[in-house]
C-alpha cells in the first residue's frame, strides 16, 4: 500500500469517528434534553455562586475612587481597612506621591468618602496604645506609619494567624526587614493572643 493510500484511509477514518460521535450526541440529546439542560444550568450556577469580590460602595466619589485608586490595586485592599482621617489622608498623600490620578480639589472629598465607609470600627479603640515590650519599637515603626494601635489591640491571633497577618501586609506595601520579622512576630503573639489566652507575663528574676 502506497503512503498516500494509507493516509487517505486514515483521514477517511477519522472523519467517520467524528460523525459518529457528533450522531451519539445527537442521539442523547433526544432521549434525554432534559439531563443535558440540567448540566448547562449546573455549570452556569455554579459560575453564579462564586463569591464576588468586594467593590467600592456607592456615594458621590465612588468612580473618582475608582480611578484613583483601582488602577494599582484591587478594591479589596481598601474595603479591609479601618483608619481614622488622620490616616487617611497620610495614605492619600503617599498614593498621590506615587502617581495616584488626584486632583486637588478632590482630594478632601476622597478622604471624606474613604472616612465615611472606611473608618474605625464603632467598638475601636483609636486613643489604643502598644504596650511595652521587646520588639515594641519595631512594630510601631512597620505598623503605625498606616494605621493607629487600636487596629492591632482590637486582634488576637496565635502565631499562624499573625504569621498571614505579616504577610498581608508585605502584600499591601508595609516595608517589614527581615532581620525584624521574627521580633515583631514574637511580640504580636505575646501580647496579643487569641480571645480567652492570657498575654505572656514577664518572668521576674528571683532577688
Amino acid at each position: 500500500m502506497s503512503k498516500r493510500n494509507a493516509l487517505a484511509r486514515m483521514y477517511r477514518a477519522r472523519s467517520l469517528c467524528s460523525v459518529r460521535g457528533g450522531l451519539f450526541a445527537l442521539a442523547l440529546f433526544a432521549a434525554n434534553p432534559g439531563g443535558m439542560a440540567q448540566s448547562a444550568g449546573g455549570l452556569k450556577s455554579a459560575a453564579q455562586s462564586q463569591p464576588k469580590k468586594p467593590g467600592l460602595p456607592p456615594g458621590p466619589m465612588q468612580e473618582k475612587a475608582r480611578m484613583a485608586c483601582l488602577g494599582c490595586h484591587t478594591a479589596q485592599i481598601i474595603v479591609q481597612q479601618q483608619l481614622n482621617r488622620r490616616v487617611w489622608a497620610k495614605e492619600m498623600d503617599k498614593m498621590i506621591r506615587w502617581g495616584a490620578p488626584v486632583s486637588p480639589e478632590d482630594r478632601e472629598a476622597l478622604i471624606d468618602y474613604l472616612v465615611q465607609n472606611f473608618g474605625p470600627r464603632e467598638n475601636g479603640n483609636e486613643e489604643a496604645t502598644l504596650p511595652n515590650g521587646p520588639g515594641v519599637e519595631k512594630v510601631r515603626a512597620v505598623c503605625l506609619s498606616c494605621h493607629d494601635a487600636g487596629n492591632i489591640v482590637a486582634e488576637g491571633r496565635d502565631a499562624r494567624g499573625w504569621t498571614r497577618i505579616l504577610s498581608k501586609m508585605e502584600d499591601w506595601g508595609a516595608a517589614i526587614p527581615s532581620a525584624d520579622r521574627e521580633n515583631i512576630l514574637t511580640y504580636l503573639v505575646t501580647q496579643f493572643p487569641p480571645p480567652g489566652a492570657k498575654p505572656a507575663q514577664k518572668e521576674e528574676k528571683p532577688k
